[in-house]
């Protein structure tokens, strides 16, 4: 009984000592150059920023909250075939590991609908970008005339 008991317990240390382990998830998702365009209470708003993945793992942008109204989306900017522009709500955006999306001018960005208040230039906004893999990220983001 007691060779059989060491027998167990030497396949079952030899089994967790040998066998490979799942690597953690190292990195982070990082959001730099991050701003807001000034509004007045009520009108129309964007937020602009570059979104890199320094995780293992592609994650997915599914939607993104704010403090200064109860309506963002995620939009993308195109031009149609005769040259006019034009935006589309997007419901997700993909974000591959290693790489950077850019949310600016003419292309992706955060549509802020009507917010509560003004906008104002040296003042900061809060948004909360919630991905696919149940993280949530908040950032302040500094209202400015530009991203310069």
């Amino acid at each position: 009984m007691k060779i059989l008991s060491f027998l167990t317990l030497s396949c079952f240390l030899l089994f967790n000592c040998t066998s490979p382990k799942k690597k953690a998830s190292s990195g982070v998702i990082e959001i730099t150059d991050g701003w807001v365009r000034p509004t007045k209470a009520g009108k129309m708003s964007a937020a602009y920023f570059k979104l890199k993945n320094e995780t293992a793992t592609t994650d997915t942008l599914l939607r993104i909250s704010s403090d200064v109204t109860s309506t963002t989306q995620i939009h993308e900017s195109f031009e149609t075939d005769d040259g006019l522009m034009g935006m589309r709500e997007q419901k997700f955006v993909a974000l591959p590991k290693g790489e950077t999306i850019a949310f600016k001018q003419g292309g992706l960005h955060v549509m802020i609908i009507q917010p509560d208040l003004d906008l104002v230039e040296g003042d900061s906004v809060t948004l909360t970008l919630q991905f696919s893999s149940s993280k949530d990220l908040e950032i302040s983001l500094p209202i400015k005339a530009s991203g310069n």
